[in-house]
């Protein structure tokens, strides 16, 4: 069983290196379901604390990173909408 986990994490893991290659969103997404399920790995194994810290840190660093480029984004956005209303409002000659 121990086998069965470890090579449905690794599976798991060579899946999201390459989605996060071919789009970041479903590699995002990808990233934070591999900590999830070793969190959960953890949980089933009774105490396996490496798959647990480890789920724990791929699952926080994804949160943390969608939070961090979500919020770069929003600001972009707003300072390019704000831009393009101050070229709307020059008068032309």
């Amino acid at each position: 069983m121990k086998r069965v986990f470890a090579a449905l994490v690794f599976l798991m893991l060579v899946s999201a290196i390459f989605l996060s290659e071919v789009n970041d969103y479903y590699g995002s997404w990808a990233f934070f379901v591999l900590g999830t399920t070793m969190v959960i790995v953890a949980y089933l194994r009774k105490g396996d604390t490496l798959y647990f810290w480890s789920g724990i840190l791929v699952t926080g660093v994804t949160f943390g990173a969608a939070n961090i480029t979500s919020e770069i984004y929003r600001e972009t956005s707003d300072m390019y909408s704000n831009a393009s209303h101050k070229v709307e409002e020059k008068p032309s000659h």
